[in-house]
């Protein structure tokens, strides 16, 4: 994993965290059970493009999950609360999509971009969980 992809995570993380939404924000799985709401950035894997104009340079996507878990005991309303916390992540890490500089704009996708969301089911309620799928590009 490169010094920029680090870089890159971290951002997320403190990102979610200054939004004063989550209870807890973490990078990587955390075995914490109690905090809630909670988000856990996740690194999925990156992707190196060579562009057709330079042959110093390369394209870099990185693919990264933004898992969201929550508790609600009345099933109705935990949809609710999770689309809002979702929404809640989506408007803050979009706020900058290029984070703090270290993201562009590239042919190979936008500097940030969340490219789905699915909420995840196999989980007994109370519990509850979605996960946004989020790219990032930069260059070295």
């Amino acid at each position: 994993m490169s010094s920029a992809t680090t870089q890159i995570l971290q951002n997320l993380v403190s990102t979610l965290r200054a939004a004063g939404t989550f209870a807890l924000v973490t990078l990587g799985q955390t075995s914490s059970d109690s905090a809630v709401p909670r988000v856990n950035v996740l690194y999925e894997g990156e992707d190196s493009f060579k562009p057709d104009d330079s042959s110093s340079t390369r394209w870099w996507r990185l693919r990264a999950s933004i898992k969201i878990h929550t508790r609600c005991d009345d099933s109705s309303e935990a949809a609710s609360r999770l689309a809002d916390l979702c929404t809640a992540a989506r408007e803050s890490l979009l706020a900058d999509p290029y984070r703090s500089q270290l993201c562009r704009d590239l042919p190979i996708g936008r500097a940030t971009e969340i490219v789905g969301c699915r909420t995840v089911s196999s989980l007994k309620r109370p519990e509850i969980e979605s996960i946004l799928d989020i790219r990032c590009h930069f260059e070295l």
